[in-house]
């Protein structure tokens, strides 16, 4: 029997609801006359009986007793700080073209990956009324784009919205001067870092991806004004293992190490490449000042989703992305403004 983890790993902070009885941990809420209980601990094993660290017992749950499953951020988070790592991972990731439309920030990026192709709620200002998801519409299809929203949850949900959900998306953060000590044997000469992408990079990263134009990847992949890193392995000519850093500031003043681009040639897995990417673009990215790293993962790719838990990463928050319902509501048809912000 499996039960639904929601998207958790071993690593993270869940809250596991179950029945009561004999094979299970005793209601330490203390009310024999419930039928279920719920714990709330750092998930040690997926398996059958899961296991949970609750105040430093470890506890089983047969899943056959498991009613639910629900991930939680590694720590409470607040939705100011979920709208702020928001704004600042989208400076990272900006696209080659961007504008803001009544509180909801808009990327463009040739069409290459969601993120740089996608609308999110930064401001508080941002709803999801008529009028604005046809402004939001009418500025992807002026770049030949389909509308596309990136929702954080708790700030948006796409419920409230309509059309076609697609993928879920977790944001995972870890406090650079701890990520620092844990990679420190891991830093390697072989890692190359440069200002700009070489071809043999941008083919790396092109070339596991359908489609993919090396001229738009590199614009994307090169798009915003901070400081921007990229880290390569070479093998003879081509790249063994890349990857992207970036230092941007959020409005709290907090710097942001935002990591991306994180691949390794499948033949050459297993061999400790990606780490040693990591280990230098931490390295780089404490040198220019930021004070944590948070990079995005996708809630179906659950070998990466626990390689960055066991490197210290802990769970912000998701995001899913959504392609809009448009309602039919008639607005100017003269260019659509945009606003500073």
């Amino acid at each position: 029997m499996t039960v639904s983890l929601s998207g958790a790993v071993v690593g993270d902070r869940v809250v596991v609801r179950y029945l009561l009885g004999s094979t299970t941990p005793a209601d330490w809420r203390g009310n024999p006359d419930a039928a279920q209980s719920d714990v709330t601990g750092i998930l040690v094993d997926d398996a059958d009986p899961l296991r949970l660290e609750r105040d430093g017992e470890v506890v089983s749950i047969p899943v056959a007793t498991v009613t639910s499953v629900r991930l939680l951020s590694a720590r409470p988070v607040r939705n100011r700080e979920i709208r702020t790592l928001e704004e600042a991972a989208a400076r990272a990731w900006p696209g080659v073209e961007t504008a803001w439309i009544a509180g909801w920030f808009l990327r463009a990026g040739l069409g290459f990956t969601r993120r740089a192709n996608s609308a999110v709620p930064l401001d508080m200002s941002a709803h999801p009324d008529a009028t604005t998801l046809q402004r939001i519409a009418r500025w992807y299809a002026d770049r030949d784009l389909p509308p596309l929203l990136a929702l954080p949850d708790r700030l948006m949900k796409a419920s409230t919205i309509g059309g076609v959900e697609d993928i879920e998306v977790q944001t995972l953060t870890c406090d650079l001067a701890s990520l620092t000590e844990r990679l420190a044997d891991s830093r390697s000469d072989a890692v190359r870092l440069a200002d700009e992408p070489d071809a043999a990079w941008l083919d790396a990263y092109a070339g596991h991806r359908a489609d993919a134009d090396t001229d738009v990847v590199r614009q994307v992949v090169t798009a915003g004004d901070e400081p921007l890193v990229f880290a390569s392995i070479d093998a003879g000519g081509t790249a063994a293992a890349i990857g992207r850093g970036i230092v941007t500031q959020a409005a709290d003043g907090r710097k942001w190490l935002g990591l991306s681009a994180l691949w390794t040639d499948p033949a050459r897995r297993r061999a400790g490449l990606s780490t040693q990417v990591l280990a230098e673009l931490v390295a780089w990215g404490a040198e220019n000042d930021a004070d944590a790293a948070c990079l995005q993962v996708e809630t179906t790719n659950r070998s990466a989703g626990a390689w960055y838990r066991r490197l210290g990463f802990g769970l912000h928050h998701a995001y899913r992305y959504l392609t809009p319902e448009i309602p039919s509501t008639d607005i100017p048809t003269e260019d659509i403004p945009t606003e500073d912000h």
